[in-house]
């Protein structure tokens, strides 16, 4: 399943289909679903479900629409992130920050640079929808440390940006 989708998102992101395309790949999957948990088939949750998770929650992202633009830049970066990664799990992880990644990057520069104050990003992380461990780490992440994670993203190198999440900040 979440091959498939993976597939799809690489699709889209790369400009070989549009967003109307995925929506009709889309449509069968959310017209099998039920929506009734004792309905759903137990199946893919009892044998993958990390993958089962992260795949539904991207198909309600795609599904639910969006400017077409910014949902290919959403979809290639999942699509980098799920191959930089090979984790599922992981990648669902970082999904609040992927979908969040330029306005991050811009509030981390500001404050890098000092025009938004440690309060001010502060304020931002504690709004921002991140797990809470993300949270902490940003919160106490050296200037360095904060320059080097934004750098990972910007390369799409989120490999690397979540294996420092699991590192203190240095």
């Amino acid at each position: 399943m979440l091959a498939d989708l993976r597939e799809q998102l690489a699709s889209f992101a790369s400009g070989e289909s549009d967003l109307a395309a995925m929506q009709r790949w889309l449509l069968p999957i959310l017209a099998a679903d039920s929506l009734d948990i004792e309905q759903s088939p137990e199946e893919p949750w009892d044998h993958a479900p990390h993958d089962t998770r992260l795949f539904w929650r991207l198909v309600y992202q795609f599904e639910a629409g969006g400017a077409e633009e910014a949902l290919r830049v959403d979809a290639g970066r999942l699509v980098q992130c799920l191959a930089s990664t090979g984790d599922s799990v992981v990648t669902y992880e970082l999904l609040p920050v992927l979908l969040d990644q330029d306005r991050l990057c811009a509030i981390v520069d500001k404050h890098l640079r000092g025009i938004i104050s440690r309060t001010g990003f502060l304020s931002a992380t504690a709004e921002s929808g991140y797990a809470s461990h993300i949270k902490l780490w940003l919160e106490r992440a050296t200037p360095e440390s904060l320059s080097r994670f934004t750098a990972w993203l910007a390369s799409g190198a989120y490999g690397d940006a979540a294996v420092a999440l699991e590192r203190r900040p240095s």
